[in-house]
């Protein structure tokens, strides 16, 4: 009569580790296409250390401030 308790138990244990292996692949089939890129924002910190190292002041900083906030930036 001891056995089937530990039967049941080893049973449940096999079938949640069947089913929580089984969520998984499913998430990564439903995900964004790979060829789409997700859009690279820089922080404000990123921004101003380019910046400096390019020596911009006034107008052009402020310009370049803000194409490289708002993604325009590419490397």
């Amino acid at each position: 009569m001891k056995l089937l308790p530990l039967g049941m138990a080893l049973t449940l244990l096999a079938a949640g580790t069947a089913f929580a292996g089984t969520t998984a692949a499913p998430a990564a089939t439903v995900s964004a296409p790979a060829s789409a890129a997700p859009a690279t924002h820089k922080s404000a910190k990123e921004c101003m250390k380019e910046a400096a190292h390019q020596k911009l002041s006034g107008k052009a900083h402020e310009d370049f401030l803000k194409k490289c906030k708002s993604g325009e930036m590419t490397k």
